[in-house]
């Protein structure tokens, strides 16, 4: 059990968390097994949790009108997945979180953070540091949807999640891409 918050535990003291308040973050959490297909957060559930992934691999997707789901971000290990706009809202989520392999996650209750947050600048940081990448990427994935040809969002997948190709099926890169595996198997036929 201990091996799973490693990672965690690292970035932790790199944001001046002292042992006292790491114990008590790792008693007020809880490791758990996800099967894979099974989700964490469904789209308009009521979110509480912030997921730390130890082991596995996440999708996050919003399903259209028409019943297509489109991904619009991946979780892979030593990563956070959530709806942190629901999170804190208290809004319902708009896009549903599910486990694509056998996975593993420290769940964090949010009424923990938003404590912790309260009584240590070093929680403050390392929450906000989290925060900062996921807007990062998600400026990023913006980006790439407005500015990028397909193939070119192909290559930006690649370098963003190196190695993910070989763990999921090419409709989940296709969906992500914003294209039809149909397009998707044409372009890499097309650039080999």
């Amino acid at each position: 059990m201990e091996h799973h918050y490693q990672t965690l535990q690292s970035m932790a003291y790199q944001a001046s968390i002292t042992p006292i308040e790491w114990k008590w973050f790792v008693h007020a959490t809880t490791v758990k097994s996800i099967a894979h297909g099974a989700t964490i957060i469904e789209a308009e559930d009521h979110v509480n949790h912030a997921y730390f992934c130890t082991q596995g691999l996440f999708r996050l997707y919003y399903t259209l009108a028409d019943g297509r789901e489109y991904n619009v971000a991946f979780t892979l290990e030593n990563d956070f997945a959530t709806s942190y706009g629901a999170m804190i809202t208290g809004l319902t989520s708009k896009y549903t979180i599910q486990a694509i392999e056998d996975s593993t996650v420290i769940e964090i209750p949010y009424a923990t953070l938003q404590i912790l947050m309260d009584q240590s600048h070093g929680w403050e940081r390392f929450v906000r540091t989290a925060l900062e990448r996921l807007y990062i990427r998600k400026e990023e994935r913006e980006r790439e949807l407005l500015y990028l040809s397909a193939l070119e969002r192909y290559h930006a997948f690649l370098l963003k999640y190196p190695g993910l190709e070989q763990r999921i099926p090419q409709y989940h890169i296709a969906s992500y891409l914003g294209i039809s595996p149909v397009s998707l198997s044409r372009i890499l036929h097309e650039n080999h």
